[in-house]
């Protein structure tokens, strides 16, 4: 039987979930930084039908609870997976033991990117106080830029891993986040004042 598979290939036979499958095994993808959108969309969608809890309704508790178990898991590979930013983290974590993001790696330390992280805040706090819409417009492509940039890194890096080069892109990338979430909530802001 093909590791991650849900079904038994000779019966059909709901199987019960393995924990110690990883992420891109539950989803039958190959382990790696780069994914194609359209086939993790693809293996999601086709292992969620096979297991669906309604499938599996008629059937005995223990069946419907390995069901529910084996969608849960599908919904949470998908989302860690097509989300760049949770998919460099998880597989910082399969590799080094720890996640990049959390409080163990601490926090950025370049210099140079904690310069510009001020810099871009304070951007955002001046076109704030203006509602310069064309100066936040500005500052979210700047960002959605740079964390194209840095998903390439991210890429050429996982192909020879070391946690000194991937951690610091990945706590860059955080930040980014945050900041276009910001960015967010001023113009949310902005709508209801």
């Amino acid at each position: 039987m093909e590791a991650g598979a849900a079904l038994c290939p000779q019966c059909g036979a709901l199987q019960p979930f393995d924990p110690s499958l990883s992420l891109f095994a539950i989803l039958g993808l190959a382990e790696g930084f780069v994914i194609d959108p359209a086939a993790l969309r693809s293996a999601a969608l086709e292992r969620l039908r096979a297991v669906h809890p309604d499938r599996f309704a008629q059937a005995d508790g223990r069946t419907q609870r390995q069901s529910l178990e084996w969608t849960t898991r599908l919904n949470e590979a998908q989302a860690v997976l097509g989300d760049p930013l949770r998919r460099g983290d998880y597989l910082f974590s399969r590799h080094f033991g720890q996640s990049a993001l959390g409080e163990e790696m601490g926090s950025l330390r370049d210099p140079e990117v904690l310069m510009r992280q001020m810099e871009r805040r304070e951007a955002l706090e001046e076109a704030a106080a203006v509602r310069d819409q064309a100066a936040l417009e500005r500052l979210r492509a700047e960002a959605h830029a740079e964390e194209k940039q840095i998903e390439e890194q991210l890429a050429a890096s996982f192909t020879a891993p070391e946690a000194g080069r991937i951690a610091p892109l990945l706590q860059e990338w955080q930040y980014l986040r945050k900041f276009l979430a910001e960015i967010d909530q001023y113009e949310e802001r902005w709508d209801f004042a």
